[in-house]
């Protein structure tokens, strides 16, 4: 046997295992997430969206807010201490998510299966799916500055990284490396409009900002959950970048201070290859590199 097909055998193994302890323990750790309250035990999320989109920020308002359990879209800690001890930078997280996508389906990164595939798994027909999508351009500066999974022997700069292959990991289900890290954006976030058909809601990046407490009620309204309390609770802080917070990202995005680090060239770059048509059901304008 090759090392893949070894890896495989031994991960299925592991994690037979430690689904055995995880039950015999009672514990609510095989969902990395706490038990919701008893009368909405059996509601849950499944949020998708791609890095360097929010998604962290809106689990956040959304463990404050909804009584309603979020099934995990990331690999659980103790794969990930396994995974520096065997070689391989990415193999066993795209084992992992080969191996549970019926209890999770898939990497909350990830392009998502069509509902006909979806339905294959019996979690699909108990979830309510939820997307969120940033702005192509910012979101693709935002991925400049930290690409990741991508292992360059020195970092590029804006326009060669626009211009340069995308090296995809298995659990993004894209099929393969992309011409660029434009075409990303277009296939995960074409991904997302199927989900209609199951009654998914997409969300912007930008909406969320802008309006939180609109969002979690949109939230609540599409998929029938209960507050946690009477009062909304935003969560302030970055959930990445010491020293910025909610109101940083607010001014950054909402007033597009972004554009200021957009040069024409790239603008013209990503205008070659963005889809508009998607940019324009989800309400974001072309940009022009004249402007």
């Amino acid at each position: 046997m090759d090392v893949p097909a070894v890896l495989f055998v031994l991960m299925k193994m592991y994690l037979y295992l430690w689904e055995m302890i995880m039950v015999g323990a009672g514990s609510d750790r095989r969902l990395n997430h706490p038990p919701p309250p008893e009368s909405t035990a059996n509601r849950r999320i499944k949020l998708y969206g791609e890095r360097n989109s929010g998604t962290n920020y809106l689990s956040r308002l959304i463990r404050l807010n909804l009584a309603v359990r979020e099934v995990p879209g990331v690999v659980p800690g103790h794969i990930m201490k396994l995974q520096k001890a065997i070689p391989g930078m990415e193999m066993l997280r795209d084992l992992y998510f080969r191996l549970t996508y019926h209890r999770n389906l898939g990497w909350k990164h990830s392009r998502v299966r069509p509902p006909k595939k979806l339905r294959r798994h019996r979690l699909a027909d108990s979830v309510g799916f939820l997307t969120v999508t940033k702005n192509p351009y910012s979101w693709l500066l935002s991925l400049h500055r930290r690409p990741y999974h991508q292992y360059f022997d020195e970092d590029p700069d804006l326009l060669t990284f626009l211009r340069s292959p995308w090296r995809t990991v298995g659990r993004d289900e894209c099929g393969g490396d992309l011409r660029n890290p434009i075409e990303l954006w277009n296939l995960k976030n074409a991904s997302y409009l199927p989900l209609a058909d199951l009654g998914g809601l997409n969300l912007t990046t930008e909406s969320v900002l802008l309006a939180p407490e609109a969002s979690i009620e949109q939230i609540r309204q599409r998929f029938g959950l209960t507050r946690l309390g009477a009062e909304f609770r935003n969560y302030e802080r970055s959930t990445k970048e010491e020293g910025k917070d909610n109101a940083w990202y607010r001014d950054y995005y909402l007033h597009e201070r972004w554009r200021e680090n957009l040069p024409a060239e790239a603008i013209a770059t990503i205008n070659e290859t963005v889809d508009q048509d998607l940019m324009a059901h989800f309400g974001y304008r072309v940009l022009s590199p004249d402007s």
